[in-house]
């Protein structure tokens, strides 16, 4: 199987979408996308549990991770996926995922991933007008951490670069939007980017 580690707002919902099918198709692997995600409900431990005893039933998963999700570091991890394929997901653009990051959680991560025009005239009317906290900067870069120091895969994809070989999975609609200009103090924030890359670099 193929297992995606990569970072939020780096295109891993599209990419996902071609891993499931692969893994469907040649393993009969069931889509549980984001699963050691908070919308998720249950313990560290007892997801680790079902995917076990679902392997020993001869049932796989198809699981998306973030680098700074719980089992990754550990050695289930490395044990688990021992004989799969880990791939990890980078995107040339850091600075408009770091953007996109922050403008989610300064709105509670309600309007992401917009698929329809709808969804996107929602997302213009709510996401204006926006204070970005110390507090979700420094969450971004304490995580953005553990995707630099994550070394431990197979082969690497560039979202930028990504060439579907599937045309059977339909494509992810995507918009671009302007973050900088719905960001009150976006020069404070653009500010906390350049001096953290620096530290991180």
């Amino acid at each position: 199987m193929k297992v995606l580690i990569t970072f939020p707002r780096f295109g891993s919902t599209w990419i996902q979408k071609y891993i499931n099918k692969e893994n469907k198709d040649k393993h009969n692997a069931l889509d549980l996308y984001d699963y050691f995600g908070k919308k998720n409900p249950g313990s560290v431990e007892d997801k680790i549990h079902f995917l076990q005893s679902e392997r020993n039933k001869g049932q796989e998963y198809s699981v998306k991770y973030f680098t700074y999700h719980a089992p990754v570091k550990t050695k289930w991890f490395t044990t688990f996926y021992k004989d799969d394929t880990i791939i990890k997901l980078t995107r040339r653009d850091v600075y408009g995922a770091y953007l996109s990051y922050l403008t989610q959680y300064a709105t509670g991560w309600k309007y992401h991933n917009a698929k329809i025009k709808d969804d996107l005239n929602t997302y213009d009317n709510a996401c204006n007008d926006l204070y970005i906290t110390q507090e979700s900067i420094d969450e971004w870069f304490d995580r953005y951490k553990t995707f630099l120091t994550f070394n431990d895969y197979d082969k690497e994809i560039i979202y930028e670069d990504f060439i579907p070989n599937n045309s059977s999975v339909s494509s992810t609609i995507k918009y671009n939007i302007d973050y900088e200009s719905r960001i009150n103090n976006i020069t404070y924030v653009k500010d906390e980017y350049k001096r953290c890359m620096k530290l991180l670099n």
